[in-house]
């Protein structure tokens, strides 16, 4: 094997192997306006608190980030971990619903979910096509 050889499979391994630890430790998320075990999470969603979601809620599993936002002032109301059945509630009459899956993607300013993910992934790839 050549030395790319080498250097694109350690590249690919440290990669898978960093995906799979960032997700064993569970789905980080930002919260704000909920209870989380026995405290309130910065009440008011000035400054929203990384949390880790636990593995279920009620025998459904956190897989989502959740941001609820008041359409008409533009405020985040809450903030933090979701179930998909939280995702698929209907949105209430001036509250819309964020839902998303990676870590920390339900801060302040909406953004499209997994933009970054699709850019590294296309850099990436890019990277290893010119090593090979």
């Amino acid at each position: 094997m050549t030395l790319h050889t080498w250097l694109v499979y350690g590249l690919g391994f440290i990669f898978i192997w960093v995906l799979f630890l960032t997700r064993v430790q569970g789905l980080q998320c930002y919260g704000c306006n909920i209870i989380q075990g026995q405290r309130y999470v910065d009440v008011g969603c000035s400054n929203p608190e990384v949390i880790t979601c636990t593995h279920s809620h009620k025998g459904f599993k956190h897989r989502f980030c959740i941001k609820t936002e008041s359409t008409a002032l533009g405020i985040v109301l809450t903030s933090g971990c979701a179930t998909s059945r939280h995702c698929q509630q209907q949105e209430l009459p001036g509250v819309s619903i964020h839902c998303c899956d990676s870590d920390l993607c339900n801060h302040a300013p909406s953004r499209t979910p997994g933009t970054l993910h699709y850019i590294c992934a296309l850099a990436t790839v890019l990277l290893l096509r010119m090593l090979l």
